[in-house]
């Protein structure tokens, strides 16, 4: 992924992001499926996106008013 977005949200709607990512990373673990190779591969990149986000948003400056994401 090359492309970055710059976006201003307050620390509140950061920390709703991250719980949202949360919810969402806890939803794909708990998914009943057939293990097959194909989901597994699928799973294994959803989760692995979800948790670069994750440290991304975590990494990011923050300001006092405003998180720059």
């Amino acid at each position: 992924m090359t492309d970055l977005a710059t976006i201003n949200i307050t620390e509140k709607q950061l920390d709703l992001l991250l719980s949202g990512l949360r919810y969402v990373k806890s939803a794909e673990k708990l998914r009943v499926e057939e293990p097959t190779p194909e989901y597994v591969r699928s799973r294994s990149e959803k989760l692995e996106e979800i948790k670069t986000l994750e440290n991304t948003l975590n990494s990011s400056p923050r300001n006092q008013s405003a998180a720059q994401i």
